[in-house]
C-alpha cells in the first residue's frame, strides 16, 4: 500500500516570522506547489494561539488555492473550531497546545476532554471536514478517539524517534499494537513528529499505515537540496526506493 505524504511547511512560515512578517517570502503557496511537484498528497499547517509561525492569513489562502488537500492542526477550542467551520480544510487533526513548548511534545489526551473533542468533531464533520486525534500510542486514547468519531488517529512518533536500544523498540511495539487497534475499530492509521529521512525509512514497517506528516526535517533538508527534491526523496523512501 502506498503510504501518502503531507509535508508540514509551518516552519517555512518560521522563517518569515522571524522578522515579524515583515517580508513576502518564504511565498507558502509557492512552498506547497513546489512540495506538491515533488510528490506531496497533502499539505499540513497548524496555527497556533501564539502565532509563531502560521498566520490566519495564510489559512486563508491555502484553503482557497491549495494544490492538494489541506490538513489542519488545530487545538481543540472555540476559537479553533470557528476558524476551521470558516477555512474548511479537507482534514483537521486535533492536537494538543502549550505556548510554552518549543514544538509538540506528546499527543493529545483524547479520553480527559472526550465531551469537548467529541462536539467539537462533530460539529466539523458535519461541514465534510474529516478528523484525525494526534495521539499517544496507547490503547486508552485509540478507544476515546474512536468514541468521539474520529476518522483516523496519528501516532506521536517523538518518543520513539529519540529512544533507544531496548526502550525503542518497546515503543515500537506500542506502536504497532495501538495500530493494529486502530485499524480494528476502522479508523484510518496516520503517523508524524520528528521524522527524517532515517526514521522515515522504518516507519514504513508500521502495520496499516496510510499516511505521514512531516514537516522540520524537510525543510531543513531543503536548505541544502531544495524543497521540491527534497520531498522527492522523501516519497521514495515512503515508496521504499533508495534515494
Amino acid at each position: 500500500m502506498s503510504i501518502r505524504l503531507g509535508v508540514n511547511i509551518d516552519h517555512a512560515a518560521t522563517l518569515r516570522q522571524v522578522r515579524g512578517n515583515t517580508t513576502s517570502y518564504p511565498d507558502l503557496l509557492n512552498i506547497a506547489a513546489l512540495a506538491v511537484r515533488g510528490g506531496a498528497e497533502q499539505i499540513t499547517i497548524h496555527l497556533r494561539e501564539d502565532r509563531r509561525h502560521i498566520q490566519e492569513s495564510d489559512l486563508s489562502l491555502l484553503s482557497r488555492q491549495c494544490p492538494v488537500p489541506l490538513n489542519l492542526e488545530m487545538a481543540a477550542n472555540p476559537q479553533m473550531l470557528k476558524l476551521a467551520k470558516k477555512y474548511k480544510p479537507a482534514w483537521a487533526c486535533f492536537v494538543p497546545e502549550s505556548r510554552e513548548e518549543l514544538t509538540t511534545e506528546g499527543g493529545l489526551n483524547v479520553k480527559k476532554g472526550q465531551k469537548n473533542i467529541g462536539a467539537i468533531a462533530e460539529k466539523l464533520q458535519t461541514l465534510g471536514i474529516e478528523i484525525s486525534m494526534f495521539i499517544e500510542p496507547s490503547p486508552e486514547q485509540v478507544k476515546a478517539s474512536f468514541a468521539v468519531g474520529a476518522d483516523a488517529v496519528e501516532f506521536h512518533t517523538g518518543k520513539w524517534v529519540h529512544l533507544k536500544g531496548e526502550k525503542r523498540q518497546k515503543e515500537w511495539l506500542r506502536l504497532c499494537e495501538a495500530a493494529e487497534m486502530a485499524h480494528s475499530l476502522g479508523m484510518n492509521v496516520h503517523a508524524g513528529h520528528g521524522l527524517d529521512f532515517e526514521t522515515s525509512m522504518l516507519i514504513t514497517e508500521l502495520p496499516h499505515l496510510e499516511e505521514v506528516n512531516i514537516g522540520h526535517s524537510i525543510i531543513c533538508y531543503s536548505i541544502e537540496y531544495g524543497i521540491e527534491k527534497t520531498v522527492s526523496m522523501m516519497k521514495k523512501i515512503l515508496q521504499g526506493q533508495k534515494i
